[in-house]
């Protein structure tokens, strides 16, 4: 069954419990000196943390007297929270080892067990306005945003330094990108460095397909 309502609460202070709640989940099976969960990057986890952190500093401010700076900065807490936690979400949390128990403690919506099942992505992305935010296209649907069907985003794999990489296995960092266009945070080290990326599609089982061409670019 489809599901028809967005699992991020849309009220500030129903966003506000939801997070936490997430945060506490994740921060319960990934800690400990045996953690059930090993798949989830301790830096994405980092990442989630600050903007949860974030995100509640900027939303306590309005709780009483305020000013409309604050509403401004907690709105833009929760946008950017969002935008790291869609992605997350698709790349580490749909799938085992996490179950739908797991996934209802968090409330997330759990996989719809009885839709047909989606294959191996067969076709490639390309990669589009690398130097400010970025894009995708499909290259069988070269005039069109959408993500194909089946799919839940881009994953893409990029690294920076000195030189231009042309070996997909060095670009050894990764994000998914869900929805264009795509933000890629980079440290102010990486200014001046050539930034390498390549792409795949990544359908709904985790499973990827085939990788676009190596894009380079120097970081302004």
């Amino acid at each position: 069954m489809a599901h028809t309502q967005d699992y991020i609460p849309l009220r500030f202070a129903d966003f506000d419990g939801w997070f936490e709640n997430l945060i506490n989940q994740i921060l319960e099976k990934t800690g400990g000196p045996n953690p059930a969960w090993t798949h989830i990057p301790a830096e994405k986890v980092t990442t989630l943390t600050s903007r949860y952190t974030a995100w509640h500093t900027a939303y306590e401010k309005t709780m009483g007297p305020h000013t409309s700076v604050d509403v401004e900065a907690k709105n833009n807490a929760k946008k950017e929270a969002v935008e790291f936690i869609r992605p997350f979400v698709a790349q580490y949390l749909k799938f085992d080892p996490v179950t739908d128990e797991d996934r209802t403690a968090m409330k997330l919506h759990n996989r719809d067990k009885h839709r047909t099942p989606i294959g191996v992505p067969t076709t490639r992305p390309i990669i589009t306005d690398l130097k400010s935010l970025g894009g995708f296209q499909d290259e069988a649907t070269p005039r069109s945003r959408a993500i194909p069907y089946g799919d839940n985003g881009c994953l893409l794999s990029y690294a920076w330094g000195p030189e231009r990489i042309t070996d997909y296995k060095q670009l050894t960092q990764t994000q998914l990108m869900t929805r264009v266009p795509w933000r890629l945070d980079l440290p102010p080290e990486a200014e001046g460095k050539f930034l390498s990326c390549a792409a795949r599609w990544q359908n709904e089982k985790a499973e990827l397909g085939r990788w676009s061409d190596i894009r380079v670019v120097v970081v302004a």
